[in-house]
């Protein structure tokens, strides 16, 4: 793949892996990048933009180890990022110590469900099902999408274009008379927006424009806000992240008092998307359709899953819920990598449920393969990898996903309950 910092460069998606992408590449001196999106950036519907997402370094996979430690050094190191990036401790049910210990992530320990208690009394609930947990007090969150907002600003100082709307909502790709070399995207108002690289980060939504031949499934993952009073706010600010892979998870309360919690089971969507006739899991959001909710069981269990944490919110009313949709890949690998046929044509995708954090420093290791400088273990790891057996070793969630249509309650619900106004 051969590029320069005169060739014109379009980005199809303003979430983590595009915006980042689009940051470093303007930092190398790329003088024509132009960042498509549906929506103003950062993308309501992209799976980063949200309140708070986990940073940490705690991996079985050394590779994501090392590049978490270097993602917290910037979080914590670079002024783009102030403010936004706290650390109270993480405690999470999983087997990921003993690499993490190797990679010099210091002060981890395994506590029992007597042992949080013990540490933090605010946890009441009776724990069930809490039984092995890793605490690791160097893991913390970061308001997720200001950070996105503030990488974009910096990068249309350095000259990016960000396009949204009709404008930049991409509905097709055109390729040239040889029918492999991709030349430029059209967006839905017509606009032919004609390129020397088309870099494909549109995450969740990459299969209506392209057939990635199963390399990746568009997973839902449930969320929900609870409401604090300013009391409770300063009660729960000390709570660490309390994260368990089969239950759920709970975050620090921001300072406006929203709390917020989530499912750990995903949820799939699968139809035939309309623009590239392929059948897969296509994601589906309360944006499109607002009068839409989180199913009746999804409630239920996250409502089951706070009676053993903090019994007394269990019955609170949610403030905000939403389906946050993403691309994951069989191992939880990413999938970074030139298109095998296709000229000119690069994916970035598949943040699999931990891409978030990396958001500093992903756009490196994508400008760097672009450029044919990234470690070829790395390569390896990102390749595009169609028909091969995987090792799903890295699998964080284990219970299989749950199909949409099999769920109950969800279609309509908002507006059965009066409940159209959304919080963002």
């Amino acid at each position: 793949m051969t590029v320069s910092t005169n060739s014109r460069i379009i980005i199809v998606g303003a979430g983590a892996f595009g915006t980042s992408t689009a940051y470093h590449l303007s930092q190398r001196g790329y003088k024509s990048i132009r960042v498509l999106d549906r929506h103003a950036a950062p993308s309501c519907e992209a799976a980063s933009t949200d309140i708070s997402k986990v940073i940490r370094s705690d991996y079985n996979e050394p590779l994501y180890c090392k590049m978490g430690i270097e993602s917290i050094e910037a979080w914590r190191d670079w002024d783009m990022f102030k403010g936004l990036y706290h650390v109270p401790g993480w405690i999470l049910s999983a087997r990921s110590i003993e690499t993490s210990k190797k990679l010099g992530v210091e002060g981890l320990e395994i506590l029992t469900p007597q042992r949080i208690k013990e540490k933090l009394p605010l946890v009441t609930g009776k724990l069930d099902g809490w039984n092995i947990n890793v605490w690791n007090p160097t893991a913390g969150w970061a308001k997720s999408g200001e950070a996105l907002r503030r990488m974009l600003e910096v990068s249309e100082r350095n000259g990016v274009e960000f396009v949204s709307g009709s404008k930049g909502y991409v509905r097709k790709l055109r390729y040239a008379s040889d029918g492999t070399t991709c030349r430029a995207v059209i967006t839905q108002d017509g606009t032919v927006h004609e390129a020397d690289l088309v870099i494909l980060a549109a995450g969740a939504w990459m299969p209506s424009l392209i057939d990635l031949q199963g390399q990746l499934t568009a997973k839902g993952h449930s969320v929900a806000h609870i409401q604090l009073t300013p009391a409770e706010t300063k009660q729960y600010s000390t709570l660490p992240i309390l994260d368990n892979l089969e239950l759920g998870y709970f975050f620090p309360p921001q300072e406006d008092g929203t709390f917020k919690i989530a499912h750990s089971q995903f949820i799939t969507n699968t139809k035939t998307d309309p623009v590239s006739g392929i059948t897969t899991s296509i994601p589906h959001t309360f944006v499109e359709s607002p009068t839409d909710d989180l199913p009746l069981e999804i409630e239920a269990t996250m409502r089951r899953n706070l009676r053993q944490v903090f019994p007394e919110l269990a019955d609170r009313p949610f403030c905000y819920t939403r389906l946050c949709w993403d691309a994951d890949t069989a191992d939880r690998h990413f999938l970074i990598t030139p298109h095998p046929t296709q000229k000119n044509l690069f994916i970035a995708t598949a943040g699999s449920a931990h891409g978030f954090k990396f958001l500093p420093i992903i756009g490196k290791y994508i400008a760097d393969h672009i450029e044919g400088k990234l470690d070829a273990d790395i390569v390896h790891n990102w390749r595009w990898r169609v028909g091969e057996d995987v090792n799903t070793k890295n699998l964080a969630h284990l219970d299989p996903e749950l199909e949409l249509s099999d769920l109950t309650g969800w279609k309509g619900r908002r507006e059965r309950e009066g409940r159209l106004k959304a919080k963002f």
